[in-house]
């Protein structure tokens, strides 16, 4: 009896404590949301308030819309007041510009395997981009964790943090934590690119940002080049040395075709070690890509060759990227693309680490032979390229590994930026 009372105390105990947990999580989850409403509001307020003169209307985008000009006052207007500051004649500080970007959505996928849905707050950045000494630009972005993975601390890293140097108008240098510009998608920002997701054999071979420096010049009004050399020796959030050893350099080269069209041959070469938390476990990467537009359409194509190094060592892999998009109305655009990674090796094509792999509830393998996906897309602006809310969904099927996968995910989501 005393054994059942002491069991029956402790129940009551265990309970009360998972009760206290969840309200004390609860309670977090709403002070982090109202922090956030909090400081949205206070950076929207500051804006408005403390902008030193409106931003350039004529923003160029993909599909070259620039903002708004309607006379009237709305919405749209507050991505008119960005700019700080703005004195071209004071010697030491020319301008200051809030930068930033907010990339919500929600997903459902529907596999063989299993099924996931949820929502996430994919990109949170706000910045600063600096213009001084007439030559000089220091932009900073930080990576901000969402409201559901806060947790104490709000700060995830660094998203860039670099100098750029520019003597001339032909010539550049960058110093600091940078796109590596590998491939067609990772040289587009996340504020142009079309699908919600990148493409697989790009996201799994190619760096996205990292320390290095970086050389960019013009050779003719046709040819551009941009090399550079880069190490993980200190990761996004500046807190860690990896000391890993893992270098890397890149050389771009991109030639215009014409008034429509831009090809790039990119090669990126690395010497990553295992567990690098910044390298790609890929020594050569090559990429052919090209971007194409002509009135109320255009075509994105890339093709990568890829070899792998440390945890993949021979293992190599090819890609194929073909995105072609079309202008419905002057505000809908519509976007198709497929893609194909294929390897020598079963386990040499991973699949989504976002999405797909959280649908996996047998346990089975993630990995494959070959990768094939179908995306289908809509996006409406309603402020050209800096508010548009998107839809979509994307057929893929992995084969030649332990298991397979096939599935369908759908996206809906907004995105801004300023």
């Amino acid at each position: 009896m005393i054994e059942a009372d002491y069991l029956d105390v402790n129940k009551a105990n265990s309970g009360e404590k998972m009760r206290e947990k969840r309200v004390k999580t609860i309670k977090t989850r709403r002070v982090g949301q109202t922090v956030w409403a909090s400081l949205c509001w206070l950076l929207l307020l500051g804006n408005v308030v403390f902008a030193g003169t409106e931003a350039s209307k004529n923003v160029e985008t993909m599909t070259g819309e620039g903002a708004v000009s309607d006379q009237s006052w709305s919405y749209l207007n507050l991505w008119d007041h960005t700019v700080w500051y703005d004195n071209e004649e004071n010697p030491f500080l020319q301008k200051v510009t809030f930068i930033g970007r907010f990339h919500g959505q929600g997903y459902y996928v529907d596999s063989d395997r299993g099924s996931a849905t949820g929502w996430e707050e994919r990109r949170i950045r706000p910045g600063f981009k600096i213009a001084f000494l007439s030559q000089f630009t220091l932009v900073l972005e930080a990576n901000i964790k969402g409201v559901d993975n806060l947790h104490g601390e709000y700060l995830k890293g660094w998203d860039n943090f670099y100098i750029d140097w520019k003597p001339n108008k032909d010539l550049k240098f960058r110093v600091g934590r940078q796109k590596s510009n590998t491939s067609r998608e990772r040289f587009t920002s996340s504020r142009f690119v079309l699908p919600f997701n990148r493409s697989r054999l790009v996201l799994q071979s190619t760096v996205d940002k990292i320390m290095g420096a970086s050389v960019f010049y013009n050779i003719t009004d046709k040819v551009t080049i941009q090399t550079g050399i880069f190490s993980d020796l200190l990761d996004g959030k500046f807190k860690e040395f990896e000391n890993s050893g893992s270098v890397a350099a890149l050389l771009k080269l991109g030639y215009k075709v014409n008034e429509n069209t831009q090809t790039y041959l990119d090669y990126w070469w690395s010497d990553p070690k295992i567990g690098s938390r910044e390298m790609r476990p890929y020594e050569h990467v090559v990429s052919l890509n090209s971007k194409s537009k002509w009135d109320g359409y255009g075509l994105i194509t890339d093709m990568l060759y890829t070899v792998g190094a440390a945890e993949r060592d021979g293992q190599s892999a090819f890609g194929i990227v073909f995105m072609p998009w079309v202008e419905l109305t002057p505000k809908l655009r519509g976007v198709f693309r497929y893609q194909l990674a294929a390897s020598n090796s079963d386990t040499g094509i991973a699949l989504q680490k976002r999405y797909e792999t959280e649908a996996i509830t047998d346990g089975g393998g993630k990995e494959g032979r070959i990768y094939n996906a179908f995306y289908t897309g809509l996006d409406y602006r309603l402020n050209g390229e800096r508010l548009k809310v998107m839809i979509g969904s994307e057929y893929s099927n992995m084969s030649g590994g332990a298991d397979g996968f096939s599935g369908w995910t759908h996206f809906a989501g907004v995105r801004t930026w300023w």
